[in-house]
């Protein structure tokens, strides 16, 4: 199994942050107000301690994972610990924080919709500065990085990846980890969730020869 460099970890951040401004900007508009997501380092981390990331094993997550078409396979999967995903909820109802209390179908809606939003820009950023060296074909080309409708999770921090991408987790052992923080405007302080970017063995084997050959910049 491929694993990247500090170099290869910090190009890629990069252009994961310029996912971030998209995605931030699209949120802006949604909510109609300022959002910034604030990305952390790019961790390249055992599955054991990508499930500690996500808080103690007790804590109940909210999750939404998206699977990855195109010359990228894998998937991605935004985290949030549960009081965090909820307030996220009542910034995007346009509620004050503490209003919602359960996930019920328009709240697991809002934040699908939410990852639905982040996880594109992410792949736009990848697609636009990645063109030549994941693997495309003409069924394929690089810039068809497209991902799967967002499926929701609500389980222990323990349990959520075995639920959410067992067969992928077991395949690879390791994850990409980033920590984010979603801020709005003057709200005060941000909600923390944690994106896990899980490409595939072989997704993740293009990804780095293309980091190495410098195509992100």
């Amino acid at each position: 199994m491929s694993l990247l460099s500090e170099v290869q970890r910090r190009m890629l951040r990069t252009i994961l942050g310029r996912g971030a401004e998209g995605a931030s900007q699209a949120l802006s508009r949604w909510l109609g107000q300022e959002v910034r997501l604030v990305l952390g380092e790019v961790e390249q981390v055992e599955l054991a301690a990508a499930a500690e990331a996500l808080g103690p094993p007790e804590t109940l997550v909210a999750a939404c994972l998206m699977g990855l078409t195109g010359p990228l396979g894998g998937s991605i999967l935004l985290c949030f610990e549960d009081r965090a995903g909820l307030a996220l909820v009542d910034i995007l109802l346009g509620q004050p924080v503490g209003t919602t209390t359960e996930w019920g179908e328009v709240e697991r809606s809002a934040a699908m919709e939410t990852t639905n939003i982040v996880g594109c820009a992410y792949l736009n950023a990848l697609a636009a500065h990645l063109p030549s060296s994941l693997g495309g074909s003409a069924a394929h080309p690089a810039g068809e990085l497209a991902p799967t409708p967002p499926r929701f999770f609500h389980e222990f921090a323990g349990s959520l990846l075995e639920f959410a991408m067992m067969d992928q987790a077991l395949e690879l052992g390791r994850v990409l980890l980033v920590k984010t923080t979603f801020e709005v405007g003057d709200a005060g302080p941000g909600l923390d969730w944690t994106l896990l970017f899980v490409p595939d063995a072989p997704s993740l084997a293009a990804l780095a020869s293309a980091l190495s050959d410098g195509d992100a910049t």
